[in-house]
């Protein structure tokens, strides 16, 4: 017994138009901040390397006054080797670890494991 054509193509269709009608669209879960502001910290060896050669925690103090506390930020740290490119924590690592409350910024000094083989490292933060 043979079946008709659209015996296949009408679920095939059915199911690609129900798609469109019952979309994953959140608009209640959503929150638009605007305009966001974007800070680069910049330090050298001379400022995250004491003068005792120990790693200098300063850095992992961010004051940000306008800093909110239901908006968290987004912060990446960069490094850059001698003789080479900028490259990223998240290549090595999944998370970076910090916690923010009244517009300060601490980051957790594990996320500078390789600081000691490191001439510059730029924390960028956008809230």
């Amino acid at each position: 017994m043979r079946s008709h054509p659209l015996f296949f193509i009408l679920p095939f269709l059915f199911s690609i138009i129900s798609q469109f009608i019952i979309g994953q669209d959140y608009p209640e879960n959503i929150k638009e901040f605007s305009p966001l502001i974007k800070r680069v910290y910049s330090f050298s060896k001379l400022d995250f390397i004491t003068s005792e050669g120990e790693f200098n925690e300063a850095i992992c103090t961010l004051v940000i006054p306008d800093l909110k506390e239901n908006s968290p930020p987004f912060i990446a740290i960069y490094y850059r080797r001698e003789n080479s490119r900028w490259f990223t924590e998240s290549l090595y690592r999944k998370r970076l670890r910090f916690s923010f409350k009244e517009g300060v910024v601490k980051l957790d000094q594990s996320n500078f494991w390789d600081w000691f083989e490191v001439e510059e490292i730029k924390i960028v933060v956008i809230y």
